[in-house]
């Protein structure tokens, strides 16, 4: 489709990252010390019309240092018919052991699904051999391409990922006998949405909440106001407005910070920026 809606998670400072058909993000999980805790999950639809199989998060307790992991729940995702976006609650039992709860999402793609937002984040995607160097290979190129025709456009552009197989005829022209499929570089991101565990005081919750924070017709709710966020050593006492950059202490990245001023999340590395 040509208009999308709103990209409404960004606008409020809730970046978020694309699992199939789905845009997520997850804030930091606040546990008490009775080891209840409550995950904030931010929800969007990227595709209409959804699939005819129900979405789901399956929520994860790990451990950034070790091993141990546990499934704390999965559970059926709420409605996100005709662009609605949701605030949703999950009450969990997350164990003293456990310092990040990692949020996995099975959302599929209904076959004539249409894209109704930009795309963000993408895990698991291939880049499509350039034209020219298909044209280049050989005059007898056979090709199949595991899509629908209606997500052609997104998958050009890198809006979906896919998977598809390039095969050549004979008269390949020669140094280009198999075409390479590189992996787009989001695929070394994480295959699920990782929030830190902050410990402190919380009110547990019954049941599961859900609430609606925007859809078509309604009014875009306030800009969330740009986070702080931890100067490098180096430029203690300087202050931020004074820095062009911002900075990721995880893995080092540095982007514009007229771009990246309400990012709560390091775009490279998923890191969170204080």
């Amino acid at each position: 489709m040509d208009d999308f809606y709103a990209d409404v998670l960004d606008h409020v400072g809730r970046p978020p990252r694309e699992f199939g058909a789905l845009h997520l993000h997850v804030e930091p999980v606040t546990r008490n010390s009775l080891g209840q805790a409550t995950a904030v999950l931010w929800l969007q639809s990227a595709f209409e019309p959804p699939a005819a199989t129900p979405s789901s998060v399956l929520v994860m307790g790990r451990q950034k240092e070790g091993s141990a992991q546990r499934m704390l729940g999965q559970f059926p995702l709420p409605s996100l018919a005709g662009g609605r976006v949701v605030r949703w609650r999950i009450p969990l039992e997350l164990p003293p052991e456990f310092d990040e709860v990692h949020v996995e999402v099975d959302a599929q793609l209904h076959p004539k699904a249409g894209r109704i937002r930009p795309a963000w984040k993408l895990f698991d995607t291939l880049e499509i051999p350039k034209e020219s160097d298909m044209k280049a290979a050989s005059s007898e190129v056979s090709m199949g391409i595991d899509l629908g025709d209606s997500l052609l456009n997104s998958v050009m552009s890198g809006g979906m990922s896919v998977t598809f197989s390039v095969g050549f005829g004979p008269r390949v022209s020669p140094g280009l006998d198999r075409m390479t499929v590189k992996r787009h570089a989001a695929a070394t991101l994480p295959t699920a949405f990782i929030a830190a565990v902050v410990d402190g005081p919380l009110e547990p919750l019954a049941e599961l909440q859900c609430e609606l924070v925007w859809e078509p017709g309604m009014p875009l709710p306030a800009a969330s106001a740009a986070p702080s966020w931890e100067a490098a050593p180096s430029t203690v006492g300087v202050a931020s407005s004074q820095k062009p950059e911002r900075t990721c202490f995880a893995c080092g990245f540095e982007g514009p910070r007229a771009e990246y001023e309400r990012a709560t999340l390091c775009p490279r590395c998923d890191a969170t920026w204080m």
